[in-house]
């Protein structure tokens, strides 16, 4: 006798509602996941029902990669958002190889605000720094500077980043000493 039935994950139910066998790599179906909830928050933000389907067709296309980067309801839909999105995913189950590998092909990267894309140079310097290719981490950390200097200052996983490769630095002084120095990490 069966005590618990366990009802499939939102993952699976979605799947079986696109298209009978249906059968998506991970990573695609969780960046098409991360949409439909963007998606969904927007709906229930403007409690507005004909707004849902319109959003999850949205949605759908920006997940497969159809279409242009558009900002509807404060949500962001298109290529661009999709890989960045399935390069932060990427850094996040370390797999920081197919990461950078990802990172080469997200296209208009220039129609993110500035926070986004500092993001994702974060994102690029984590897996860089999980190679252990220090100075591609710290290219893409001053790149990060560079797009959004004040987020980079107050954001913690930059900090962390910034004091472990410093730790692994050799030399007195380099650039990612004048890093550390501008992020105010001793003080």
């Amino acid at each position: 006798m069966e005590l618990f039935h366990e009802e499939p994950g939102i993952g699976e139910r979605i799947a079986r509602r696109i298209e009978p066998g249906f059968r998506s790599p991970p990573v695609e179906l969780a960046l098409w996941g991360i949409l439909l909830l963007r998606a969904a928050t927007a709906a229930v933000r403007l409690e507005r029902r004909e707004t849902v389907r319109e959003l999850l067709v949205m949605a759908s296309a920006a997940a497969a990669g159809i279409g242009t980067d558009r900002l509807d309801y404060a949500t962001p839909f298109g290529p661009t958002n999709v890989g960045v999105a399935k390069v932060n995913f990427l850094v996040e189950r370390e797999e920081s190889a197919e990461a950078l590998r990802n990172a080469r092909t997200v296209p208009a990267l220039h129609t993110l605000p500035p926070r986004g894309r500092a993001r994702f140079h974060v994102d690029r310097a984590l897996a860089f720094a999980d190679l252990h290719r220090d100075d591609g981490a710290l290219t893409a950390l001053l790149t990060a500077e560079r797009t959004a200097p004040e987020w980079m200052r107050y954001h913690s996983t930059s900090r962390r980043l910034v004091a472990d490769l410093r730790g692994r630095e050799r030399r007195r002084t380099s650039p990612l000493t004048a890093l550390a120095d501008r992020l105010d990490l001793d003080g």
